[in-house]
């Protein structure tokens, strides 16, 4: 499925809800996330996606796609989420790096690291189709060492 798309983010909330780790470590969490892929014309992704989800106790209560008031908005260039999720660099890393552009307490959201850090590895189970120069990375069901 398309990263950035409804169906990706709908996806998301799948996975994050069927996953008993991830739930005891998302335990009482009722924030809401904005995340802002940027365009990079360059690279062959002339689009800005912007997906979203929010937390009820832990699980996903909610997934959108477009522009919402959120606790969290995390925005970057389209390639950084990319090796984010193929585990290129660490979404912690990311963020205290700065390639991750943060708006709301970067501490609280640091707080739930662990269950951030459990989210990207249930992440690249997904079936991701990318665009541009990042069409040939596969994630998922029948990625090279999956």
């Amino acid at each position: 499925m398309k990263f950035g798309s409804l169906e990706y983010a709908k996806k998301l909330q799948e996975v994050l809800n069927g996953d008993a780790e991830h739930r005891r470590l998302a335990k009482g969490e009722t924030d809401s996330y904005l995340f802002v892929l940027e365009p990079e014309p360059a690279k062959g992704v002339a689009e800005r996606y912007i997906l979203g989800y929010a937390m009820a106790n832990g699980e996903v209560a909610d997934v959108w796609t477009g522009e919402r008031k959120t606790t969290f908005v995390l925005s970057a260039p389209y390639a950084i989420w990319v090796d984010i999720l193929e585990g290129k660099m660490g979404p912690i890393a990311a963020m205290t790096t700065r390639r991750l552009k943060i708006r709301g307490n970067i501490l609280r959201l640091l707080s739930g690291s662990d269950s951030t850090l459990r989210m990207v590895e249930l992440l690249r189970t997904i079936p991701t189709e990318f665009e541009g120069q990042y069409a040939s990375i596969k994630l998922g069901a029948g990625a090279k060492g999956a």
